[in-house]
């Protein structure tokens, strides 16, 4: 009763206003009026009745507590206070909010597309039911992985399927499948081999004619179904009607098209899937592998909708018991861990680890840039609490406790914090989708096709208003801490702040609160500095192998089923006719072409011993190494009789033979491979970057290419008529042998762009935020340092009276302005130092403590902090002595 009575006291509080005062009038008459017949006088029976009923205020404001909400109240007090006093302070207002936003407004976005990335539950109904399923495995186990460690193989996901008690329905998808869509013009789509259940347990139905049932995965190859996506009906076949139940022709297998998914609907993995197909038939997809009866072959993902009632704990206990079962029929493996979350894009734990990581490093950046705006609002709240020291002083002296006032300065930093997190929140919110889309768009050829959603959701709008809160509190606690710690007869006494830095209301708090924007700053140059260093070396280096002139087509032969025989012959008539082209002089043979993000990798045991090490390699023809300009510096190359005889020599890197066998010659020497087959070394080739760049040290081995091998290798072509004519007479070469075959023909040195993007991405967010961060931390020490000079004109005046010239005041001023920034800028560059190896990875080829960025930032920032410090010091030794004595 009394909480509905409190709440319609919201509604009514005129109503109860009027009511409290009629009824503490009629206490006071009915008082006044015994009095009076008891015999006193008018006046004094007056009185008399208020004495007795006592402090007549004090009764209102107890019955104004028993029907109101008191704190809710007083919050809203403070708030229409600070609101006023905010209001009369409109530069201080701007400045703090418009600080504030910036800090908050990159890190709601940066969080935004983390939310989209990994976070975000998948676009389909009911997606809280459903749950990912990957696996850990421990022991020592001989296992293939088709994609990621943890996927699952066909077997292995019909025994989860059929055993779990926790599951409606368990699916189960191949991701990253590639296919050649046939046509007029032949392209390659991102496609999914999935369960029959696939869209059921999902909960998404067709746009058109129907998905899969039970029967078109009865048997393998049975059922040469598709289902189309939106997008891909849309873009490739008009949005025509008629072509379900019409085929189709993906990797030169036909498919009947027997429906149209939702629009919208895209398929589980951040890349759109552009087609669906049964899970068996895929073998038509792929005919170089039968993964279907491979039990030992991890290639399928695992998602599954939960009963009602079921808890993720109860799927781990359920699916727990048929790991361990399954455990039992493979020799050496222990017991399998399963992974299981709320499905998510990018939810795979390869996929989250890289994510959360790079997600981890980039909003640690951009909180330090809200810590450095948090410091220079706190500083402008510690100069304005100066100003009001004398109104804090007198609240004090009359009553008011500290916890109040310091309840009050909260609230107006917490105002400060919720108008800055509003403006940078819409901010970010409104450019984020526009950043996300350009950022997608300029991706290097080759680099997936990303799709997520980046606007704000409940888990953002939450970050945000968290986020909001913890920065008020940050940056308004110690400012209104220190304003209410006054000593009161000291504090009414005083007429001057004293000397700022030292003795001065508070000084030291000031200046720690400059060394630490000054630290952090440090760290966000230094890393800024390091990742453009990094970028300079990325488009300046020298791989160690020629690139210009030399055209490289890419084409899957075994997807389009090719036999060994037919490719053979293929790659043979492709080589002769492309070497008659125009101004070709040479074409050779790559498995993997220079910096192509495809690796290739095995184990390898030397002669003598047992251990197995692991190599990469590549396999090549055997010019090569002289179209690409490594040239051999010990033994030879191979040879076209070696390459026909399919002979088992090698050619090493300098660095892996230095490796291998330290202060030894490595001609003659031998490695056993993963087929048990033994492999001699003939050659030693100048070491280059053509597998990671910037990492040209690592074991790394090249193999001869053989006849065997002529399904999987690449084409590499050095021409002098130019890099246009070269690709579209390749094109046109290819188009002729095989019209239907999807030919990549691109400049070799695209494939540098590779690896320049991620380094071009993050150096221009580390330059953005770096820049951002000396624009806020120099605003904080010249703010800081104007403010100290403020404090101490007449110190100043009475100096130069005494003797002082502008020099010395020049010198006392820029010191003790500087002794803070210095100490920051020491702490930064340790710091930087500490965490920067976390950057290795796209420095390409410079350390992570480089001198020239260590060295060079903070030179850097010392000028500016000091140019910063200097323009207010300066403005101070002009001052007139006599004005300056005068002041107060």
């Amino acid at each position: 009763m009394k909480m509905w009575a409190r709440v319609k006291a919201l509604f009514g509080r005129k109503r109860l206003e009027r009511d409290l005062e009629e009824e503490v009038a009629f206490h006071l008459a009915m008082r006044e009026e015994k009095k009076r017949a008891g015999g006193v006088a008018a006046d004094e029976a007056k009185y008399a009745a208020r004495r007795e009923f006592g402090n007549a205020t004090r009764v209102k404001e107890i019955c104004r507590e028993m029907w109101s909400f008191a704190s809710l109240e007083t919050f809203w007090r403070d708030l229409r206070y600070g609101a006023r006093a905010l209001r009369k302070n409109p530069g201080f207002t701007m400045a703090a909010v418009l600080a504030i936003a910036l800090g908050i407004g990159v890190n709601t976005g940066i969080f935004s597309v983390l939310n989209g990335v990994a976070l975000r539950l998948l676009p389909i109904p009911k997606a809280e039911q459903i749950v990912s399923v990957d696996q850990i495995f421990h022991g020592k186990l001989s296992r293939n992985v088709h994609g990621e460690p943890g996927l699952f193989s066909y077997s292995e996901y019909k025994n989860y399927r059929d055993h779990n008690h926790v599951f409606t329905g368990l699916l189960a998808y191949e991701p990253f499948l590639e296919a050649t869509l046939e046509g007029e013009s032949p392209t390659q789509v991102m496609g999914v081999a999935a369960s029959c259940n696939y869209f059921d347990v999902l909960g998404e139905w067709p746009e058109l004619g129907r998905v899969f049932v039970d029967a078109d995965c009865s048997a393998p190859g049975a059922s040469a179904v598709v289902v189309l996506s939106d997008d891909l009906w849309r873009s490739r076949f008009g949005a025509d009607p008629s072509i379900v139940g019409k085929s189709i022709s993906l990797n030169r297998s036909k498919f009947a098209v027997i429906g149209i998914a939702a629009p919208g609907f895209g398929g589980l993995d951040p890349w759109p899937t552009a087609f669906w197909a049964p899970v068996t038939m895929q073998k038509a997809l792929e005919p170089a592998r039968d993964f279907l009866n491979e039990d030992n072959t991890g290639w399928l993902g695992m998602l599954g909708r939960m009963q009602a009632g079921v808890s993720i704990e109860e799927v781990r206990s359920d699916l727990g018991v048929i790991a361990g079962q399954i455990d039992q029929q493979y020799a050496g493996r222990a017991t399998t861990t399963l992974v299981i979350h709320r499905a998510t894009f990018m939810g795979r734990p390869e996929e989250r680890t890289v994510v959360f990581a790079i997600g981890g490093v980039v909003l640690a950046a951009v909180g330090l840039v809200l810590l450095i705006a948090c410091a220079n609002v706190a500083n402008l709240l510690l100069a304005r609490a100066s100003a009001r020291q004398k109104e804090i002083v007198i609240r004090l002296s009359i009553g008011g406790s500290r916890w109040q006032i310091v309840r009050q300065l909260l609230t107006e930093s917490l105002l400060i914090a919720f108008l800055g997190g509003t403006l940078g929140s819409l901010a970010a919110f409104w450019s984020m989708e526009g950043i996300a889309q350009f950022v997608l768009a300029h991706l290097p050829h080759g680099a997936p096709r990303l799709v997520w959603n980046v606007n704000p959701d409940l888990r953002v709008w939450g970050y945000s208003m968290v986020l909001t809160a913890l920065t008020g509190i940050v940056f308004g606690l110690a400012p209104a801490l220190h304003a209410t710690r006054q000593d009161l007869s000291t504090a009414i006494k005083e007429d001057s702040a004293g000397l700022a830095g030292k003795a001065g209301s508070g000084g030291f708090l000031r200046s720690t609160l400059v060394g630490l924007q000054v630290a952090v700053c440090m760290i966000l140059l230094i890393a800024a500095g390091l990742l453009m260093r990094g970028l300079y070396m990325a488009q300046t280096v020298d791989p160690g192998f020629e690139m210009k002139g030399i055209t490289q087509a890419i084409f899957d032969l075994p997807s389009q089923g090719y036999s060994e025989e037919r490719a053979r012959a293929f790659q043979r008539e492709l080589i002769a006719q492309v070497a008659a082209l125009p101004g070709v002089d040479g074409v050779e043979q790559a498995r993997v072409t220079p910096l192509n993000h495809q690796f290739m990798g095995t184990g390898m045991t030397l002669e003598g011993e047992t251990e197995t090490r692991q190599v990469e390699f590549n396999i090549v023809s055997p010019g090569f190494f002289t179209m690409l300009g490594m040239p051999i510096v010990l033994g030879r190359g191979f040879t076209k009789e070696e390459t026909q005889a399919n002979a088992g020599e090698m050619v090493l890197t300098e660095s892996t033979a230095r490796r291998l066998w330290p202060g030894r010659d490595a001609i003659g020497k031998t490695l056993r491979g993963f087929d048990n087959k033994e492999y001699q070394v003939v050659g030693v080739v100048r070491d280059a970057q053509a597998s990671h760049l910037g990492e040209p040290g690592g074991i790394f081995i090249y193999l001869r290419a053989g006849p065997k091998e002529q399904a999987n290798l690449q084409l590499l072509v050095h021409s002098k008529s130019g890099d246009i004519v070269t690709a579209n007479g390749i094109r046109d070469v290819a188009r002729t042998l095989d019209a239907d075959l999807m030919v990549d023909v691109t400049k070799l040195e695209e494939n540098l762009e590779l690896w320049r993007t991620p380094s071009r991405i993050v150096a221009a967010l580390s330059g953005a935020l770096g820049t951002l961060a000396l624009l806020l931390a120099s605003i904080g020490v010249y703010g800081v340092v104007s403010y100290g000079v403020s404090q101490r004109i007449r110190e100043i005046g009475i100096r130069m009276t005494l003797g002082a010239d502008g020099k010395d005041v020049m010198r006392l001023l820029l010191r003790q302005a500087m002794r803070p920034v210095l100490i920051g800028a020491s702490v930064g560059v340790a710091g930087c130092a500490a965490v920067s190896q976390i950057l290795s990875k796209v420095l390409y080829g410079i350390g992570s403590h480089d001198p020239i960025a260590f060295i060079g930032v903070p030179l850097f920032l010392l000028g500016i902090a000091l140019l910063a410090s200097y323009v207010p010091a300066r403005r101070a030794t002009r001052i007139d002595p006599v004005v300056a004595l005068r002041y107060e």
